[in-house]
């Protein structure tokens, strides 16, 4: 995959202006896709499967997901106008009949940071990029200096405080440094990367950070496994029931260690399960993590142009699934939406405070 070039924004320190400051240090940003204001608290269950899966396959959905949110902006601009309009001239007396509005979802601060993991969770970062391109620590480092020294006083001028123990604002901080990095990196020297192989190469990585038993567990499934057919519905039964519960302990972990402050996942019913395993239909997991400390970060890369971007939870969980799936032959694909999680009618309220994990699992 390569990067865009007509997508990256000048090296000049105007790529971080106050809007985008603003928005970053918030860990959120007055954009938003057009669908993010009917996020609700839960996905899970039949209708919110199915309600992710049109989103998420449709060519409606994937082209708003994937379009950099000026076109969401101009159309939540033109409906709240719309609303605002019908009300001063009392046409709006039906939609005002309509059911109360849901009550604003609460999130609460995220943990304090592990700030030994956050270092190391940056360092995997780096030595993922460095092994997928071939380029030197030194030219890596190099970047990020550069990258760090045209931005720094922008963003402390703004607010954030860039000394003493790395705190959540620091460590989104640093995400958006070391990734602008590599995507500088890349363009300058036209480098070809596969971005799919970089997220599992990272996750791998991230497996054994977010969940150190991930071995231990991956080594016991493997003894199950032994003398099963690949497709019989016992190796399927082993495969997915770890993979689920390398997932909920990537997502316990995020949450104790300050990285995202809550998460939900969707359950499998038995009927779904037996299906899968029958080739009948996939499985589909929705994973609603809020309050995600580098969402600031994700976004702002991807607004500016760049496909990598630092989304830790998907890599990992992506990457424990795949593995303890190998042996039944199932393929895992992920991906990522960004929400706001309360409604609001007005686009200048909105804040991207959620990011909600879809994976989908089908055989290969």
């Amino acid at each position: 995959m390569n990067i865009d070039e007509g997508a990256r924004e000048s090296e000049d320190i105007s790529t971080c202006n106050d809007a985008m400051r603003r928005s970053f240090l918030a860990a959120s940003t007055p954009f938003l896709f057009g669908l993010s204001s009917f996020a609700q608290p839960s996905f899970a269950g039949e209708v919110g499967a199915r309600i992710t899966k049109a989103v998420t396959t449709s060519d409606l959905g994937v082209s708003v997901r994937r379009s950099v949110v000026k076109g969401a902006q101009m159309m939540d601009k033109l409906d709240a106008n719309w609303e605002k309009f019908s009300d001063e001239n009392n046409l709006g007396s039906e939609r005002l009949k309509q059911q109360e509005r849901p009550k604003p979802r609460e999130i609460p601060d995220p943990k304090p940071l592990n700030v030994g993991l956050a270092k190391k969770v940056l360092k995997c970062s780096d030595e993922t990029f460095l092994e997928c391109t071939g380029v030197s620590l030194d030219d890596l480092n190099s970047q990020i200096a550069k990258v760090d020294g045209l931005v720094r006083k922008s963003f402390e001028r703004s607010g954030l405080e860039l000394t003493g123990e790395m705190t959540s604002k620091q460590f989104n901080y640093f995400c958006y440094v070391h990734f602008k990095a590599f995507c500088d990196i890349l363009i300058d020297n036209k480098l070809s990367f596969n971005r799919k192989q970089f997220e599992s190469m990272l996750g791998d990585k991230l497996l054994s950070l977010f969940a150190p038993s991930a071995s231990n567990t991956l080594d016991s499934l493997a003894t199950k496994q032994q003398g099963l057919k690949p497709k019989s519905e016992d190796a399927m039964m082993n495969g997915i029931s770890t993979g689920l519960s390398l997932t909920d302990d990537i997502l316990n972990s995020l949450v104790a260690n300050g990285i995202v402050a809550q998460f939900e996942r969707n359950e499998i019913d038995s009927e779904t399960l037996s299906d899968w395993t029958n080739d009948l239909s996939d499985i589909q997991l929705s994973i609603p993590l809020d309050g995600d400390i580098t969402l600031g970060s994700q976004v702002l890369l991807q607004e500016q142009g760049f496909r990598v971007y630092p989304d830790f939870g998907r890599f990992a969980i992506t990457s424990a699934l795949q593995k303890s799936l190998a042996f039944p032959n199932q393929n895992v694909q992920s991906d990522e939406y960004y929400m706001d999680t309360n409604y609001n009618s007005d686009p200048d309220l909105f804040e991207v405070k959620q990011v909600l994990l879809n994976i989908v699992i089908d055989s290969s």
